[in-house]
């Protein structure tokens, strides 16, 4: 595993500390607004299940960030937030589990720009039991004692997607398809492998790293199969007349989520922090999309 430097990290720490330490008056140079939140004043983030953990500690720094300002978050699956989003639901940013998603929105006309990788997450495998006595993840799938397994729905949720795409290369897809259940999403996933409606489950290694306490053992998949999944963020255009302020503090998240200075807390979650150098280069190609 790759090590980084104690003070890499104390760096990021600061910066976190003094970024947000920082009145909008001092940070931009001109009044955003008043100390209490204003009726009105509200920018919506849809947010992609396998990322809640780590948003709501993102949150809590843009609420005392903009402390006039109420952020709302929405969470669920990436496909069924796309839908919401495309059937008039009022959210101005999108986090997804994928690139796919919000590139469907860009290119319906939902936003000026095409998204961006904020962070890249890992796909793993979760059980109520202990996996000691098994060789390799096939013979966990086919196991006799292996009664059901639980997975993201593909259509909806990109884990799925990705799961069901490393099933099918692994070849047990066939012989394993009566086993499965399907949850909305990695949340869903993670109850019924907690709650023992299921065996094992595949989910996102952020929710590992959030609940540990919760799982009996997990395992890691071939990293060669089952590459990183990059997770894009899309700002939306507006349903309606929107203030020069809110566009200011919108441009302020969307830069910020993504940004070096939040790499502590994708790392406490497991999350991979994106080839910011390889993006820049595969922005505006062909929209970076995801693996």
């Amino acid at each position: 595993m790759k090590q980084f430097p104690v003070i890499t990290i104390l760096w990021n720490v600061a910066f976190l500390s003094l970024f947000f330490s920082l009145s909008p008056q001092r940070a931009q140079g001109l009044t955003i607004g008043s100390e209490e939140q204003d009726s009105g004043k509200e920018i919506t983030i849809a947010v992609a299940a396998n990322f809640k953990k780590p948003f709501e500690e993102i949150k809590v720094l843009f609420q005392k960030r903009f402390p006039h300002w109420k952020i709302i978050s929405l969470y669920g699956s990436s496909g069924h937030l796309t839908n919401q989003i495309r059937n008039g639901a009022p959210v101005d940013l999108f986090l997804s589990a994928d690139l796919d998603f919000p590139n469907s929105l860009y290119e319906e006309g939902f936003s000026d720009s095409p998204p961006e990788v904020y962070a890249e997450g890992i796909l793993v495998l979760v059980s109520n039991k202990s996996l000691g006595g098994y060789r390799n993840i096939e013979e966990i799938l086919t196991s006799t004692e292996t009664k059901t397994i639980a997975m993201a729905n593909p259509r909806t949720a990109p884990y799925g997607k990705v799961t069901l795409e490393f099933l099918k290369e692994l070849r047990v897809w066939k012989s394993i398809e009566g086993k499965m259940v399907y949850g909305e999403s990695v949340t869903q996933v993670n109850q019924f492998v907690i709650t023992s409606a299921a065996d094992i489950g595949f989910t996102s290694y952020s929710s590992v790293k959030a609940n540990e306490v919760e799982w009996n053992d997990w395992k890691p998949l071939d990293r060669k199969m089952v590459p990183s999944i990059r997770q894009g963020k899309i700002l939306l255009k507006s349903q309606g007349p929107i203030t020069n302020e809110k566009k200011l503090v919108l441009q302020q998240i969307y830069q910020l989520i993504g940004s070096k200075g939040l790499d502590p807390i994708l790392k406490k979650y497991g999350y991979e922090i994106p080839n910011r150098t390889l993006e820049r280069k595969l922005k505006g190609t062909k929209r970076g999309k995801s693996i």
